[in-house]
């Protein structure tokens, strides 16, 4: 409970540091709050990359003092200029829909109470295991085992400073502020243009998968929130020729770049439409300035690829590797790389590219990791997109779209074609959800009475849906959490006891091969990812034999070897496989644990394990 406390003060105190930071923009309230809020999360997970970099840790406790300060600052400044009138409607059955969305977010900020379960796979092999690392290491270092701790690093920054202010509850909270600043965000912006904002929070809330993420220590939602804000920003700065809004969409843009490679594509898309518009608009000191900001996008985000290409030689590591190579990688490992992307989704031709938006409703199967199905203790269609946005395609059908929602619809659409292309994973399309949700509500209060009930009718379906699937799913475990954090890891995660046993039983200094899993999290062991395509540190070609492995893996530090049968992939094994099992038909591996299909094997030449 104290770590919900403390990253929910220190998200409310960067969101006044925020707002002060923008006093001179007219923003509605919402807009106050969720353009603040993306601007002070974002730049003080900068605060903490600095720190990190320098490995001064302890100049965390100044930037939080600083953030303090300015927080208390902006608030003070927000409450005496604020008239607390709402635009809104809050007539009628609007009271029962911003109540069902005002539940959502209570239950998705009590579920970050929940430590990462078998549910959160990315969470414990690399967003909250890396951060880990570097507090273990006294700030920023570079992991070529885990090529994705390249990967942009904005909010894995902030749950840097949750782990080392009170743990994983601390850490997940920021993400759940960063669904909260986009849902607030969308239905400001729909009120900006005339409509309700209230069917786009219901909409987005009420959607599963946005749910599931609200209280997981993933980054989609910040993706798709600072993407979201920067062409909001775009769209109102052309529409009035204002250029201040177009200084914040590049701000937000230059963020959004900052949490994730994907929202390379956004960027792109983003700029080429501002261009476009304002060519349409024929606003030419505004084409110069989107110019401008689209490098001003880049300049922001620069620091962390530019890292990558110092330590790798590639910015956009371990991708684009026929164009920038990299260290640790090769053409093959990129290849398999490409594979696994490719496994997700129904298909990629044409026919499947219409059927898009109903494959997405009713087969939500084909468009999630596999892997969280098969590990979670209870399967539920819990990643999955819900009906809402099918049936927000009816109601524009019915309404028509806003003045200017054809642009956010016609990025919408780009984003997906991209993603329809590249990985077709649903939470990877999160980013387009609020632009959707505003070329499709904006004008929801004009359709009949018929439609408007209908259409509420079944996004309020859908948000009590998603109440009772993750009420149902995992507030029954909560007790149990607050009781027995062990004995919910027990229960829910499947490699939960061989870690345990690791951390009990061996010596602290001898390393641990991973194979057929990542999720190191939660091991207090130095440890590696063993499978051969995740990086080349392991020289696998060299060995003729278990023996040789062995010896190199002695040499090194590693006395034991964790397998995932579960994963283990069947057949005949690959030339690296098969060394680890000739090692352990020769005895140089000895079976130390076995339970729930993982094994742990201890080097013959070590007496650090214990039966």
């Amino acid at each position: 409970m104290v770590g919900l406390f403390i990253g929910l003060t220190i998200g409310l105190l960067a969101t006044g540091a925020g707002m002060r930071l923008l006093s001179r923009l007219p923003l509605a309230f919402g807009e106050r709050i969720a353009y603040g809020g993306a601007l002070g999360l974002g730049l003080l997970a900068y605060g903490v990359s600095l720190f990190a970099a320098l490995h001064w840790l302890m100049g965390l406790w100044l930037l939080l003092g600083l953030t303090m300060v300015a927080g208390l600052w902006g608030w003070v400044w927000e409450l005496r200029r604020t008239r607390w009138t709402l635009q809104t409607s809050w007539a009628g059955l609007s009271w029962l829909a911003w109540g069902l969305v005002s539940m959502l977010f209570l239950l998705g900020l009590v579920l970050c109470l929940l430590p990462p379960d078998g549910n959160e796979w990315d969470a414990l092999a690399y967003h909250l295991a890396f951060p880990k690392l570097y507090l273990q290491a006294g700030g920023m270092i570079e992991i070529p085992f885990m090529h994705q701790s390249y990967f942009p690093p904005l909010v894995d920054m902030l749950y840097l400073l949750g782990l080392w202010l009170d743990g994983e509850s601390c850490a997940k909270v920021f993400h759940w502020l960063m669904a909260m600043l986009m849902v607030v965000g969308t239905a400001a912006f729909v009120g900006r243009l005339g409509g309700q904002g209230v069917w786009s929070a219901l909409l987005l809330m009420g959607t599963p998968v946005v749910m599931w993420q609200s209280f997981s220590a993933y980054i989609d939602l910040s993706t798709a929130l600072y993407v979201a804000l920067g062409t909001f920003a775009l769209a109102w700065a052309i529409k009035e020729r204002a250029p201040n809004w177009l200084w914040l969409a590049g701000v937000m843009m230059g963020f959004a770049l900052t949490t994730k490679y994907t929202a390379l594509l956004s960027w792109g898309l983003w700029w080429l439409m501002g261009l476009a518009w304002c060519g349409r608009e024929r606003w030419g000191h505004g084409a110069r300035l989107v110019a401008l900001m689209g490098l001003l996008a880049l300049a922001i985000s620069s620091p962390f690829y530019l890292r990558n290409w110092f330590w790798t030689g590639n910015p956009v590591y371990p991708f684009a590797y026929e164009i920038f190579g990299g260290k640790n990688w090769s053409r093959e490992q990129a290849l398999a790389y490409r594979g696994d992307q490719l496994k997700f989704g129904m298909g990629r031709d044409p026919a499947q590219l219409l059927l898009l938006p109903w494959n997405l409703t009713a087969h939500p199967l084909h468009f999630t990791d596999p892997i969280g199905v098969t590990v979670g203790e209870q399967v539920y269609l819990l990643p999955s997109a819900g009906m809402g946005y099918l049936a927000t395609l009816g109601l524009m059908a019915g309404t028509g779209l806003a003045t200017g929602a054809g642009w956010l619809l016609a990025l919408a659409g780009l984003n997906t074609l991209g993603w329809f292309y590249l990985m077709q994973q649903v939470r990877y399309l999160i980013v387009v959800f609020p632009l959707f949700a505003v070329s499709g509500t904006a004008q929801a209060h004009l359709a009949s009475r018929w439609l408007q009930g209908a259409y509420g009718a079944l996004l309020g379906v859908q948000a009590l849906f998603t109440l009772w699937l993750f009420g149902n799913a995992y507030l029954p475990s909560l007790p149990l959490v607050l009781r027995d954090r062990e004995a919910y890891l027990e229960r829910r995660l499947q490699i939960y006891p061989a870690t345990r046993f690791l951390n009990a039983h061996t010596h602290p200094d001898k390393g641990v091969i991973l194979l057929d899993e990542t999720r190191g999290y939660y091991l207090d062991r130095p440890y590696l990812w063993g499978n051969a395509g995740h990086h080349r540190l392991i020289p696998y070609g060299r060995f003729r034999s278990g023996r040789e492995l062995m010896a190199w893996l002695h040499r090194q530090g590693y006395g034991y070897v964790l397998i995932n049968r579960r994963f283990t992939p069947q057949g005949e094994p690959e030339h690296w496989r098969a060394l680890y099992y000739e090692a352990i038909a020769q005895g140089l591996l000895q079976p130390v644990f076995a339970e729930r299909g993982v094994e742990i094997y201890a080097l013959s030449d070590s007496s650090d394990a214990k039966q």
